[in-house]
Protein backbone atom coordinates (compact mmCIF):
# COMPACT_ATOMS: atom_id res chain seq x y z
CA UNK A 1 0.00 0.00 0.00
CA UNK A 2 3.08 2.40 0.99
CA UNK A 3 4.11 1.74 -2.90
CA UNK A 4 1.46 1.61 -5.09
CA UNK A 5 -1.47 3.61 -2.72
CA UNK A 6 -4.16 4.03 -5.06
CA UNK A 7 -2.61 2.66 -8.08
CA UNK A 8 -3.71 -0.79 -6.93
CA UNK A 9 -6.76 -1.83 -8.09
CA UNK A 10 -9.33 -4.75 -9.02
CA UNK A 11 -7.63 -7.36 -10.75
CA UNK A 12 -4.03 -6.31 -10.07
CA UNK A 13 -1.27 -8.96 -8.33
CA UNK A 14 1.94 -7.94 -7.20
CA UNK A 15 4.93 -9.89 -6.51
CA UNK A 16 7.75 -9.31 -4.28
CA UNK A 17 10.85 -11.02 -2.51
CA UNK A 18 13.16 -8.19 -2.03
CA UNK A 19 14.57 -7.86 1.56
CA UNK A 20 13.19 -4.87 1.89
CA UNK A 21 9.62 -5.73 0.96
CA UNK A 22 9.19 -8.49 3.34
CA UNK A 23 11.31 -11.20 1.27
CA UNK A 24 13.53 -14.14 2.82
CA UNK A 25 15.72 -14.54 0.01
CA UNK A 26 14.88 -14.45 -3.50
CA UNK A 27 14.30 -17.75 -4.79
CA UNK A 28 11.02 -17.09 -2.24
CA UNK A 29 8.79 -15.46 -4.41
CA UNK A 30 5.29 -13.91 -2.67
CA UNK A 31 2.28 -13.34 -4.76
CA UNK A 32 0.11 -10.99 -3.08
CA UNK A 33 -3.73 -10.13 -4.62
CA UNK A 34 -5.59 -7.51 -2.86
CA UNK A 35 -9.43 -8.47 -2.04
CA UNK A 36 -11.99 -5.95 -2.90
CA UNK A 37 -15.41 -6.56 -1.59
CA UNK A 38 -18.44 -5.51 -3.46
CA UNK A 39 -18.37 -1.36 -3.92
CA UNK A 40 -15.07 -1.52 -1.80
CA UNK A 41 -12.26 1.32 -3.20
CA UNK A 42 -9.54 -0.31 -0.85
CA UNK A 43 -8.78 -3.50 -0.35
CA UNK A 44 -10.56 -4.80 2.22
CA UNK A 45 -7.60 -7.77 3.04
CA UNK A 46 -4.91 -9.40 1.25
CA UNK A 47 -4.23 -12.98 0.55
CA UNK A 48 -0.68 -14.32 -0.25
CA UNK A 49 1.45 -17.03 -0.73
CA UNK A 50 5.04 -17.75 -1.26
CA UNK A 51 6.46 -20.31 -3.49
CA UNK A 52 10.52 -20.84 -3.13
CA UNK A 53 11.21 -21.59 -7.20
CA UNK A 54 14.53 -23.66 -8.30
CA UNK A 55 16.16 -20.72 -9.80
CA UNK A 56 15.67 -17.17 -10.58
CA UNK A 57 19.27 -16.16 -11.92
CA UNK A 58 22.20 -14.81 -10.88
CA UNK A 59 26.05 -15.90 -10.68
CA UNK A 60 25.27 -19.81 -9.52
CA UNK A 61 22.49 -22.21 -10.45
CA UNK A 62 19.39 -21.81 -7.72
CA UNK A 63 20.34 -18.13 -7.00
CA UNK A 64 21.60 -19.23 -3.47
CA UNK A 65 25.27 -17.88 -4.15
CA UNK A 66 27.08 -18.64 -0.68
CA UNK A 67 30.10 -16.00 -2.20
CA UNK A 68 27.56 -12.82 -3.60
CA UNK A 69 28.45 -9.72 -2.23
CA UNK A 70 25.98 -7.93 -4.16
CA UNK A 71 21.68 -8.70 -4.28
CA UNK A 72 22.01 -8.63 -7.93
CA UNK A 73 24.14 -11.60 -7.91
CA UNK A 74 21.37 -14.13 -6.29
CA UNK A 75 19.10 -13.48 -9.14
CA UNK A 76 15.96 -11.54 -10.13
CA UNK A 77 14.28 -8.67 -7.46
CA UNK A 78 11.02 -6.98 -7.44
CA UNK A 79 9.48 -4.93 -4.62
CA UNK A 80 6.68 -4.56 -5.69
CA UNK A 81 6.20 -5.76 -9.12
CA UNK A 82 2.68 -6.03 -10.83
CA UNK A 83 2.88 -9.45 -12.36
CA UNK A 84 -1.07 -9.14 -13.12
CA UNK A 85 -2.53 -5.30 -13.81
CA UNK A 86 -6.31 -5.20 -14.86
CA UNK A 87 -6.55 -8.85 -14.80
CA UNK A 88 -4.04 -9.34 -17.42
CA UNK A 89 -1.32 -11.40 -16.70
CA UNK A 90 2.10 -9.58 -17.47
CA UNK A 91 3.97 -11.57 -19.63
CA UNK A 92 6.36 -9.99 -21.58
CA UNK A 93 7.33 -7.31 -18.80
CA UNK A 94 7.91 -10.59 -16.08
CA UNK A 95 10.06 -12.53 -18.61
CA UNK A 96 12.29 -9.40 -18.90
CA UNK A 97 12.48 -8.88 -15.32
CA UNK A 98 13.44 -12.56 -14.89
CA UNK A 99 16.08 -12.59 -17.24
CA UNK A 100 17.58 -9.02 -16.09
CA UNK A 101 19.96 -10.48 -13.58
CA UNK A 102 22.06 -11.52 -17.46
CA UNK A 103 22.97 -7.78 -17.45
CA UNK A 104 25.39 -8.05 -14.89
CA UNK A 105 29.16 -9.33 -14.78
CA UNK A 106 29.11 -13.11 -14.65
CA UNK A 107 25.27 -14.02 -14.23
CA UNK A 108 22.62 -15.24 -16.37
CA UNK A 109 19.10 -15.11 -15.97
CA UNK A 110 16.45 -17.00 -14.53
CA UNK A 111 17.48 -21.05 -16.09
CA UNK A 112 13.90 -22.17 -16.28
CA UNK A 113 11.42 -19.57 -17.11
CA UNK A 114 8.72 -21.72 -18.19
CA UNK A 115 8.83 -23.52 -14.69
CA UNK A 116 9.00 -19.58 -13.14
CA UNK A 117 5.84 -18.95 -15.16
CA UNK A 118 4.00 -22.03 -14.46
CA UNK A 119 4.76 -21.81 -10.87
CA UNK A 120 3.89 -17.74 -10.22
CA UNK A 121 0.47 -18.70 -12.43
CA UNK A 122 -0.37 -21.28 -9.99
CA UNK A 123 0.62 -18.98 -7.08
CA UNK A 124 -2.02 -16.61 -8.42
CA UNK A 125 -4.83 -19.30 -8.97
CA UNK A 126 -4.05 -20.27 -5.46
CA UNK A 127 -5.12 -16.50 -4.16
CA UNK A 128 -8.09 -16.70 -6.19
CA UNK A 129 -9.27 -19.59 -4.28
CA UNK A 130 -7.84 -17.88 -1.17
CA UNK A 131 -10.11 -14.12 -2.33
CA UNK A 132 -13.31 -16.83 -2.80
CA UNK A 133 -13.30 -18.48 0.54
CA UNK A 134 -12.44 -15.14 2.27
CA UNK A 135 -15.03 -13.66 0.71
CA UNK A 136 -17.69 -16.39 1.79
CA UNK A 137 -16.55 -15.68 4.95
CA UNK A 138 -17.80 -12.07 4.40
CA UNK A 139 -20.68 -13.35 3.04
CA UNK A 140 -21.10 -15.33 6.08
CA UNK A 141 -20.48 -13.39 9.11
CA UNK A 142 -20.20 -9.79 7.80
CA UNK A 143 -17.07 -7.54 6.95
CA UNK A 144 -16.67 -6.01 10.41
CA UNK A 145 -17.01 -9.26 11.92
CA UNK A 146 -14.73 -11.18 9.61
CA UNK A 147 -12.58 -8.00 10.11
CA UNK A 148 -12.10 -8.16 13.95
CA UNK A 149 -11.73 -11.72 14.21
CA UNK A 150 -8.62 -11.12 11.77
CA UNK A 151 -7.40 -8.38 14.02
CA UNK A 152 -7.83 -11.08 16.73
CA UNK A 153 -5.91 -13.64 15.42
CA UNK A 154 -2.88 -10.91 14.79
CA UNK A 155 -3.11 -9.92 18.22
CA UNK A 156 -2.98 -13.48 19.13
CA UNK A 157 0.33 -14.38 17.26
CA UNK A 158 1.92 -11.07 18.53
CA UNK A 159 1.52 -12.05 21.99
CA UNK A 160 2.84 -15.68 20.69
CA UNK A 161 5.79 -14.11 19.55
CA UNK A 162 6.86 -12.04 22.14
CA UNK A 163 6.26 -14.47 24.74
CA UNK A 164 8.72 -17.10 22.85
CA UNK A 165 11.15 -14.36 22.29
CA UNK A 166 10.79 -13.68 26.32
CA UNK A 167 11.50 -17.17 26.77
CA UNK A 168 14.69 -17.46 24.07
CA UNK A 169 16.25 -14.22 25.74
CA UNK A 170 16.11 -15.57 29.19
CA UNK A 171 18.18 -18.56 27.90
CA UNK A 172 20.31 -17.09 25.95
CA UNK A 173 21.29 -15.02 29.57
CA UNK A 174 21.15 -18.31 31.16
CA UNK A 175 18.23 -17.34 33.29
Amino acid sequence: MRTLGDDLKRGDVILANHPKAGGSHLPDLTVITPVFYEDSIKPVFFVANRGHHADIGGISPGSMPPHSKYLWQEGASFKSFKIVKAGEFQEEELTAALMAPAQYPGCTGTRLLQDNLSDLKAQIAANHKGIQLVSELIDQYGLDVVQAYMGHIQHNAEVAVREMLKIIGKKAKGI
